[in-house]
């Protein structure tokens, strides 16, 4: 029913069933591919490229941590005077090959788990000792991803974290302007945020969206997005054609915050499940950042995610 291989020179994994084939890179222990067989549908980005595009975003469904999104000229301080760093967006574990661990089939599925652990290029650039690691489950509903962050060292540690996965659009038919973008029918809260993605202080409320109006330049900037006030289990959005035939939904009960986002003009949306945010446009000290985490010594964070996805006989 299912079956592994590794390609060495490219440095990815790939899954196959009858349905489905999953494609894991393991620098960053990136999805790259996730493509329905059945219905010749790849849902992710650039599906199971490795190569840079000429234009437009290079990733496929990014991990993000120890931060979400930037910082103010890529540094900042805790409020005990630690300093961080980061070469760009969204942490380092993006730019780290990760160790694959458990690789078969379990519970009616296929796992493969990776990790990357704290050493010394780490903590260079954000000075806390962690184990993280990410574990995808592929079986005929589709695809769920747990993220882990456990604190190995002495003090408290801050940190953020989050998925980027990108959807390539249109699914099937018409085009990514007529797409239809679902949240949950309920009040959502939208923070404001500036051209850098820096959150203003500003907030508005939108009442019961279902099909969200999304424009180029909204996406371009990120529509950011609080849902701390949402049910868990109603933290979902869909992404769908224009005629709803065929599409996704992602589902993120453990995540309270969202970012949707796209480079304008581009052919796909990412939809973000995310702990925490960018910076505020002046600057908080790191751990006071918006929705940071502060995990104890010895303590685990644990998260989940997925991805199903919607056709004509499994309409959400």
């Amino acid at each position: 029913m299912f079956s592994y291989t590794y390609d060495g020179k490219k440095g990815i994994d790939i899954v196959e069933t009858p349905n489905w084939r999953l494609v894991i890179r393991r620098l960053g222990a990136e999805v790259i591919g996730l493509r329905s067989l059945k219905h010749a549908i790849g849902l992710i980005w650039r599906d199971g490229l490795t190569d840079d595009p000429e234009k437009f975003w290079k990733s496929h469904a990014t991990l993000l941590f120890p931060i979400v999104g930037g910082l103010h000229n890529h540094r900042s301080k805790t409020t005990q005077g630690d300093e961080v760093s980061f070469p760009g967006l969204h942490g380092f574990v993006r730019k780290r090959e990760l160790e694959l661990g458990y690789v078969g089939e379990v519970d009616g599925g296929f796992k493969l788990s990776y990790q990357l652990k704290s050493d010394d290029a780490t903590k260079a650039m954000y000075p806390w000792d962690f184990v993280y690691s990410v574990e995808y489950f592929l079986d005929s509903n589709g695809l769920s991803t747990r993220i882990t962050v456990q604190n190995t060292g002495n003090r408290i540690m801050p940190f953020q974290v989050g998925w980027h996965p990108g959807f390539a659009l249109p699914f099937k038919s018409g085009t990514k302007a007529d797409c239809k973008l679902k949240l949950p029918a309920q009040p959502i809260t939208f923070l404001e945020n500036d051209d850098d993605c820096k959150l203003t202080g500003g907030s508005f409320l939108v009442n019961g969206t279902v099909d969200f109006p999304f424009t180029e330049r909204g996406l371009d900037r990120t529509y950011m997005i609080d849902l701390s006030n949402v049910e868990p289990s109603k933290r979902k959005v869909s992404l769908l054609d224009h005629d709803e035939q065929y599409g996704v939904v992602v589902s993120f009960a453990d995540f309270p915050h969202l970012g949707i986002w796209s480079d304008a003009g581009a052919p796909f949306i990412c939809i973000e499940p995310w702990q925490g945010m960018d910076d505020r446009v002046i600057q908080e000290p790191f751990d006071q950042k918006f929705g940071i985490v502060h995990l104890p010594p010895g303590a685990i964070d644990s998260r989940t995610a997925s991805i199903q996805m919607i056709t004509p006989t499994n309409s959400v």
